[in-house]
């Protein structure tokens, strides 16, 4: 269904044991910086129109406890940016080894054909459940 590969670069192939380390590790530094020097951010529209948090309400407050390293609370703000910057941290310590290593075979993700439509599916559900929780956690 959903398996890990270790393979060559493709010729033209974006380099992404670089690009998105890099970009990880600028966007902490930038959040950290944010952060620590007290700026604000603008109210989300949706939630002054609807009541109701976006997928994206959450994030910063999750983003501010992943800086002052409060991990339980940064969860419980944003379960999907939680993993995402989880899986980030992830990829950046396997490109670091990559590039150390100096590696000639990628991990790459490999979707089987068959599977890609049951995933899109369990994708959404999941969408839906965060966005429940999200209802649930941000407006109580």
């Amino acid at each position: 269904m959903l398996r890990l590969i270790r393979r060559p670069a493709y010729p033209g192939e974006l380099n992404h044991e670089l690009v998105w380390p890099a970009a990880f590790l600028g966007g902490a530094v930038f959040a950290w910086g944010w952060f620590w020097s007290g700026l604000q951010l603008p109210q989300c529209l949706f939630m002054r129109l609807t009541g109701l948090p976006c997928l994206g309400c959450g994030g910063t407050r999750c983003a501010r406890n992943l800086v002052h390293l409060d991990f339980g609370q940064a969860f419980l703000f944003h379960p999907g940016f939680f993993l995402v910057v989880t899986l980030a941290a992830l990829w950046t310590i396997y490109s670091a080894v990559f590039w150390i290593r100096r590696d000639t075979l990628r991990l790459r993700l490999f979707i089987e054909p068959a599977a890609d439509r049951r995933l899109r599916i369990l994708f959404v559900i999941v969408l839906v459940v965060h966005w429940v929780w999200q209802c649930y956690y941000l407006t109580r």
